[in-house]
């Protein structure tokens, strides 16, 4: 690679350069522009082909003729000066100044922009070494030629001095590549080396090194021809001497040395345009330690984004992922040298590489300093075979001038190679080399390098979007000294963008030249919005948390927190970690339990509040965390008053569009940090396209509450009417049905989750069984989101309507689980130093700290028979609708417990034994039933489970009391419920009360068996109770006296038909989705289990039923309704027990045994009235 400066020559310096073979193809003429100077203008006889092969080449030539047919693209070229034309290659105008050294390079065998005719591959011009001059060619007086010896220590120093001085630099003039001796010793004394290829000048007098080029022997093949060939680099003059034209004598004198071994081609790269390259790469930068590169001038801020967030953006997972992977050893040189060899022969351009170039290139010799090359294998555990490669070396930059860092150390990506390659798999070859070079990125941040850097070389564009490289602002042209081939792909396309369909070109790699990615002023409406949300963060801080849980949040976030520079921060990881919740972890089968991803993205989202916008995603800083704390515990009431409990919007926008980018094609990449202008939403937000800013003319008054509370408490509602409305595109967005199965999954199987237990607990304890329950359970929920095609995802109003008619508390277990953080293990109040006593708080942190370990009571009391129905999925998935207490209704959290009341599969399929054992239970119950739907069709039959939530005791026919229900309080209110195949739910009608003797909620007969929700047909002469009772309303369940059958119906509500419970909440008959007409739905159910558990509440509550408290009970002297219905049991055994001893004789006559009959009917023991009971 030459410096680009070293590359200029004044006009007239062509003259000093003795002609080595110049093409014969090309002409030039002169015209009589530019009167004004007196100087003619150089233009080309350029044929169209040229012209577009030209185009080809160079994207930024083609993207200012675009729109041109080719004819006219031709006509306008060759009416260009040459420098005009030549500057239009350049990816950056500075390059301009570079063209002067065109005249020169028409002396060389060079391909010409002005070749006509098919491009045949070959050589340019045909050397005879007899020609060539045996000696060097004169210098200008006061400099001599050497040739450096790179095996003496001193002069090994003196090139490095001459390099880190005076050669390439940025146009800025920040940054200077620093190369070391052991990098020089690798990069120049490959297999092969001669010193005679080293050449330099010396000043005669000083005997200082001013100047120097070097060749290493190289193999390459260009489109399957092999060349024998030099690689040139190094090309450096002293910045003073410049001016003495020295740049074109030293590629005079190298060229001549080569052609005197026989050697005839070259490959060399540089940054600026020369004629002519055979192909262009750019430049792809991934920070690996962001701030840094910000804060010395490396990396840009990028439009739209924040410091915090480009840091978190671009963090890396701690360990590699790619099983079998090592650091590479001599032993695989052979193995290495076999696959890098055949993944070579796939590019038109390539290198080939004997073992002992191999053994150089890719292992570090042991008496070296530094570390500069880093190899890698991946080995298979069973074969032993070598199935991947990859490679990077070590390259220091000097940073110019900043008072902070004084270098960057940059990781180049070298050579790699994948037997992945080779199974025509273009989607597997695209995820393996995703997973090597995240490998590669990976051990590169922990060998404490600042960037890593590649090019649109190799197979790099399958890769580099998606893992965050953003793009540089210039080229590496790619050129063959004398040898002419047609242009090779550069991995771009005409936009100068990444482009797999193109990188099947180049596969040789030569020392980098240096760029920089560019800086962006961070918006001022930004600037505003994140100083108002840390003015909340902090006043939620305030008044949200207790002085000891802010003390406990503080130490969990600053103890794991990430850290660059100032900013403290977590990313996926270490949340997922704290959390205790799987990230990444396909254990469990198929990703369904890889809920990290989705909870990392929720809070990002929730961590912008109330700014989501234009701040979404948002780092975890800790103010951040302290926002996403508050929200999903319910906690923001102290300073949004006005602001709803309702937070189904913020939750539904927190989920939008969140998936595995993996799931998405091309647009799901991240694109570069630099870039602006796009119409796409940024990729680092993917899964928040519900903010994507909307120009919708719409007023839509659609304003959320705690949005509206978050802006008045700031006084910033202006700001929000003029920039935050939440538009239309909050009904646009979806919910992937992946993204929910995955947090649906978390929610079944953390359910009964508190807040002071680990919930890697509730994880280790999943079998296949558990599983395969909790998927199934999922599964059913997810069907009621289900209007028919999965692809399209969830929609706001149907999530909006299954959540608040069906699954209301769905959300409640993130309350325990970020409520993890404000217990600290690290703060242990047992080790006060002073002897004071505890607050009331303290000793609530105290305990909690205590008992954090501890399991949490089971939810089924001791004593109860082994449930057939009733596993832990159940239970969760009952938590999400059924109320059973206030002020908090989700029964996991408000210390309810089940006991087992009646069981067919214990007690036996008989109504006398269910008689026995659920009317004496005076306490609301579950009632459970599962059972199977046989098709007509002889299709294999469905499980079908339905139940129903009764929340008063159940009654007998004979009863005269009334029910009379709180309809204040939702779970005073029953609800029938499918539970699947299908999630449904009917809630209590408000006007239950109001409804007629003949539509009770539960019917009880030994004639007509079980009715819930049914109209009861009246009695007539012949049978008091034998006519079957018929559904009503919305929702009814009937089971057969045998116990043996059933029927649930469900309808849309549409017949207005009276009745004890509400439409169900699916998706099909939700608002967005309305039916025309009236709709119903009979489920005929086999009965295979009923199973009927009783509600206990350990504690009471405010606004609480007699039912539902431990003292509160007809009988203050038994505690709770277990005790009571034992009570009772004994009490009728006792009974029983006595009058089987009552004698009927009491004496010797007739009347005495009349006598004791009469009393033993008045007490009610025998008789009509004993039958009555």
């Amino acid at each position: 690679m030459a410096d680009k400066q070293d590359a200029e020559l004044a006009p007239g310096q062509q003259n000093d350069v003795h002609d080595s073979g110049a093409s014969k193809n090309g002409s030039t003429t002169t015209s009589s522009g530019d009167k004004g100077k007196g100087k003619g203008k150089a233009t080309i006889e350029l044929s169209t082909k040229a012209a577009q092969a030209l185009m080809d080449s160079n994207p930024a030539l083609k993207g200012e003729l675009a729109g041109l047919d080719s004819e006219k693209a031709a006509e306008l070229m060759r009416k260009m000066d040459i420098k005009d034309l030549l500057a239009g290659l350049a990816a950056n105008p500075k390059n301009k100044k570079d063209m002067a050294s065109y005249k020169f390079w028409q002396t060389q065998p060079v391909i010409r922009f002005d070749d006509k005719g098919e491009i045949v591959d070959g050589p340019i011009k045909e050397i005879d070494i007899a020609t060539v001059p045996k000696a060097p060619g004169p210098l200008i007086d006061g400099f001599e030629w050497v040739t450096l010896d790179l095996n003496d220590d001193k002069e090994t120093q003196e090139l490095y001095e001459l390099l880190t001085d005076h050669y390439v630099e940025d146009e800025s003039e920040m940054f200077r590549f620093n190369y070391s001796k052991d990098f020089l010793n690798w990069a120049l004394k490959a297999p092969g080396w001669t010193s005679d290829w080293h050449v330099g000048v010396r000043a005669s007098k000083s005997r200082k090194l001013v100047a120097a080029i070097c060749g290493i022997p190289i193999e390459i093949c260009v489109r399957g021809k092999i060349i024998r060939s030099v690689g040139i680099d190094f090309l450096c003059v002293h910045k003073k001497l410049r001016s003495k034209r020295l740049a074109p004598v030293l590629i005079k004198e190298i060229t001549r040395r080569c052609y005197l071994r026989g050697v005839f081609q070259a490959v060399y790269t540089v940054g600026i345009v020369l004629p002519t390259p055979i192909s262009s790469c750019r430049y792809y930068h991934r920070a690996l330690d962001w701030l840094k590169l910000y804060e010395v001038g490396f990396s840009g801020l990028p439009a739209g984004s924040t410091k915090a967030r480009q840091v978190a953006r671009n963090q890396l997972p701690s360990a590699t992922a790619t099983p079998g992977l090592r650091p590479m050893e001599a032993k695989d040189v052979s193995a290495v040298s076999s696959l890098l060899n055949r993944y070579m022969k796939r590019f038109e351009l390539s290198q080939t590489f004997s073992e002992e170039e191999i053994q150089h290139l890719f292992i570090n010799k042991e008496n070296t300093s530094e570390t500069v090359v880093y190899s890698f294998v991946v080995e298979d555990r069973d074969t032993h075979q070598i199935t991947d490669f990859f490679s990077f070396y070590s390259l220091e930059s000097s940073v110019i001038q900043n008072e902070k860092h004084s270098n960057v150390r940059a990781a180049y990506l070298y050579y790699y190679s994948t037997e992945t390659a080779f199974a025509e798999n273009e989607k597997g070859l695209k995820e393996r080399l995703q997973l090597l070079i995240n490998d590669a990125l990976i051990i590169a941040k922990k060998e404490k390098f600042d960037v890593f850097n590649a090019l649109t070389l190799h197979d790099n564009p399958l890769f580099l979007e998606k893992l965050k490289f953003g793009a540089g602002d210039g080229q590496l042209h790619y050129y063959l000294f004398n040898y002419r081939t047609a242009p090779i792909a550069g991995g771009v396309d005409s936009n100068n963008e990444p482009d797999e369909r193109k990188r099947h070109g180049v596969g040789v790699f030569e020392l980098p030249s240096l760029w920089v990615l560019v800086n962006q002023p961070v918006p001022v409406v930004m600037e505003r919005h994140l100083e108002m949300s840390r003015i909340l963060a902090h006043r939620f801080a305030s008044k949200c948390f207790t002085p000891l849980e802010l003390t406990h949040l503080k130490d969990n976030f600053y103890s794991l927190a990430l850290k660059q520079g100032d900013i403290h921060y977590w990313n996926e990881e270490v949340l997922s970690r704290f959390l205790g919740i799987p990230d990444g972890d396909e254990k469990f089968g198929l990703g369904t339990l890889d809920a990290g991803p989705v909870i990392f993205r929720m809070v990002s989202y929730l961590g912008a509040f109330p700014f989501q916008n234009t701040l979404a995603p948002s780092v975890l800083t800790f103010d951040a965390m302290v926002k996403v704390i508050v929200l999903l515990t319910d906690r923001y009431g102290k300073v949004l008053r006005r602001g709803k409990k309702d937070r189904i919007k913020l939750l539904f926008g927190s989920l939008a569009d969140i998936r595995r980018k993996e799931d998405s094609p091309i647009k799901s990449g991240d694109k570069s940090d630099n870039e602006q202008g796009q119409s796409k939403t940024r990729s680092d937000e993917a899964g928040f396209s519900v903010d994507k800013p909307s120009n919708d003319a719409d007023d839509y008054n659609d304003d959320d509450d705690l949005v509206l509370a978050a802006l008045e408490s700031l006084d910033a509602i202006e700001v929000f009417k003029h920039d935050q409305r939440i538009d239309r595109t909050v009904y646009e967005a979806q919910i992937s049905f992946d993204t929910f199965q995955r947090l649906l999954m978390l929610f079944v199987v953390i359910g009964p989750l508190q807040s002071c237990e680990k919930t890697s607990e509730y994880f280790s304890q999943l079998n296949e069984e558990s599983l395969k329950s909790a998927r199934y359970c999922v599964e059913n929920i997810l069907t009621s989101f289900d209007i028919g095609d999965r692809t399209k995802g969830i929609d706001y109003e149907t999530f909006y309507w299954v959540i608040s008619t069906s699954l209301p508390y769905m959300f409640d277990s993130l309350t325990p689980l970020f409520e993890h953080l404000l217990f600290s293990k690290n703060l242990d109040l047992s080790r006060r130093k002073d002897s004071g006593t505890c607050s009331v708080s303290e000793e609530k942190q105290k305990k909690a700290e205590l008992s954090f370990s501890c399991s949490h009571p089971p939810i089924i009391l001791p004593g109860s028979f082994k449930p057939c129905i009733l596993d832990s999925a159940v239970i969760s998935h009952l938590s999400f609708f059924l109320s059973t207490s206030s002020p908090t209704p989700n029964f996991l959290q408000n210390g309810t417990r089940l006991h087992g009341v009646f069981s067919s599969d214990t007690h036996g399929e008989s109504l006398t034994s269910f008689s026995h054992n659920v009317l004496t239970w005076d306490a609301p119950s579950i009632l459970l039933v599962t059972g199977s739907n046989s098709h007509s069709s002889g299709e294999e039959a469905d499980i079908i489970t339905v139940g129903a939530y009764i929340p008063q005791p159940w009654k007998i026919p004979a009863s005269t009391s009334t029910s009379h229900y709180d309809t204040s309080h939702q779970y005073q209110l029953p609800c029938l419920f499918q539970l699947g195949p299908r999630h449904a739910v009917m809630q209590g009608s408000p006007s239950i009360n109001s409804l007629k003797s003949n539509l009770p909620v539960v019917s009880f007969s030994t004639k007509s068996g079980i009715a819930i929700g049914c109209k009861i047909p009246p009695p007539t002469r012949t049978s008091m109770d034998s006519s079957r009772p018929t559904p009503a309303g919305s929702g009814s369940m009937w089971i057969d006296p045998a116990l043996e059958n059933a029927e649930f119906v469900m309808s849309n509500g549409l017949s207005h038909e009276e009745g004890v419970f509400l439409p169900p909440g699916i998706a099909r008959w939700s608002p967005s989705h309305p039916p025309s007409k009236a709709e119903s739905e009979t489920i005929k159910i086999s009965i295979y289990n009923i199973e009927v558990w009783g509600v206990v509440q350990t504690a009471p509550t405010p606004a609480q039923s007699p039912y539902h408290s431990r003292t509160s009970t007809a009988n203050s002297d038994i505690p709770d309704a277990v005790a009571r219905q034992q009570a009772n049991w004994n009490f009728e055994a006792r009974e029983a027990e006595r009058r089987r001893e009552i004698h009927l004789n009491v004496g010797g006559g007739d009347s005495e045994e009349q006598t004791g009959r009469a009393l033993l009917e008045m007490a009610g023991i025998i008789g009509d009235l004993a039958r009555r009971r």
